[in-house]
């Protein structure tokens, strides 16, 4: 198996597990402090989707990471339910996505797409 796992920063332990846990269905794969009290590295989870949280500095504030998923409107709609606020409800794109901008207590932004949701443009490069 591969995968990438991005690194996002963050400074409220609290804050992030109530934003990705409860409110996004996340759980936590583990946590890691040096000694108790100080700052986190965690590891969340949900389905194939994995995210490593820290509090040590690492990732860069305002990170902005793709999310690929199967069905936007049940995040959207878990957003909803759990009060968090998306910067705009699903959109189709042009590129034939339906995309979902939600920024984190962090500022960093997660931008949520489904693929093939409609008829896209065509690209000029594209090969065909």
């Amino acid at each position: 198996m591969e995968r990438v796992v991005p690194v996002l920063q963050i400074d409220d332990y609290q804050q992030a597990c109530d934003f990705y846990v409860k409110g996004l269905g996340f759980s936590i794969e583990f946590e890691h402090r040096h000694e108790p009290g100080f700052p986190v590295f965690m590891g969340i989870r949900k389905g194939d989707l994995y995210f490593h949280l820290s509090e040590h500095g690492k990732g860069h504030v305002g990170t902005e990471v793709y999310v690929f998923v199967d069905d936007i409107l049940a995040w959207y709609e878990r957003c909803q339910a759990n009060g968090i606020a998306t910067e705009t409800p699903p959109e189709r794109k042009p590129w034939g996505n339906t995309d979902m901008p939600l920024k984190d207590p962090f500022r960093n932004l997660l931008r949520f797409s489904q693929t093939g949701t409609h008829e896209g443009q065509s690209t000029p490069n594209k090969k065909t």
